[in-house]
């Protein structure tokens, strides 16, 4: 393995993909957590998503020297709504596509299986700057709703990732899938009320950008028992007091394994 695994803050389908596109040219084997279908149906949603928050940032806003009146949008913004990198075929997408293997794991056991039996292909990377990747998307939420939900289960399967990750040479990123809740829009609001505001409504921006931080991360927050087959107490609406024994975060578990870092979307 080339580099200490890497955790990355939860992305829609559409924010990894750009992102791998955008920014890697080396072998990349992508385990997509999930079904087919299910990962092509909240690509199409992501995609939509973001097609929506690009329209609302290409609306006018109320003229500073007459809030009454709407500022006629440039003739560019008449134009038809842009669309997204993934739609765009471009020669080095193309390429850089060519370099990317996905293998949709839907289980624990598909997971576990395909990385303990399947060979390693593309070893080193080709003249290539930057080191191949092995990334698992969605395998936090693999284990919900599974008797493998605990730490038990959870840290198996990451020693099953991690070894596979030092046979195939390859550099390690978990990525847990992001639900949009709706956000896009209040910040399209947010920005256009700091355009009247100034510097005067930016002044909490760190304090807003910590927040949103600590909302896309509370996928590390989750609670799990220690061990597999312990019992859920019903009744309880505290997560933690609902298990029967003790209980770890989630990030604790990743912690053993993964240094955290930041990516470059939803902030």
């Amino acid at each position: 393995m080339t580099s200490q695994p890497l955790a990355l803050p939860p992305a829609l389908p559409s924010e990894l993909l750009t992102f791998i596109l955008s920014h890697h040219n080396s072998s990349i084997t992508l385990l997509i957590c999930q079904s087919r279908a299910a990962f092509l149906s909240s690509l199409t949603r992501s995609v939509n998503i973001d097609a929506v928050k690009d329209e609302l940032s290409l609306q006018p806003h109320p003229d500073l020297g007459n809030p009454g009146q709407l500022s006629p949008p440039p003739p560019y913004m008449s134009e038809s709504p842009k669309r997204h990198p993934l739609l765009i075929p471009t020669l080095h997408q193309i390429a850089t596509s060519r370099n990317i293997k996905l293998v949709f794991v839907p289980t624990v056991s598909h997971f576990r299986a395909y990385l303990s039996i399947s060979q390693p292909e593309g070893l080193l990377d080709k003249g290539g700057k930057k080191p191949s990747l092995l990334v698992a998307y969605g395998l936090i939420e693999l284990h919900q709703d599974t008797s493998e939900w605990s730490a038990q289960g959870l840290g198996h399967s990451i020693a099953v990732l991690v070894e596979a990750g030092v046979r195939w040479r390859k550099g390690l990123v978990v990525v847990e899938e992001r639900v949009d809740d709706g956000e896009g829009e209040e910040e399209h609001d947010h920005m256009r009320e700091d355009t009247h505001l100034g510097d005067e409504g930016r002044q909490d921006e760190g304090e807003e950008e910590r927040q949103k931080w600590k909302r896309m991360c509370k996928v590390w927050e989750q609670k799990l028992p220690m061990l597999n087959g312990s019992v859920k107490r019903v009744g309880l609406e505290s997560e933690e007091g609902g298990w029967s024994g003790r209980t770890v975060e989630v990030g604790r578990v990743l912690g053993r394994w993964f240094k955290f870092g930041r990516g470059d979307w939803g902030i």
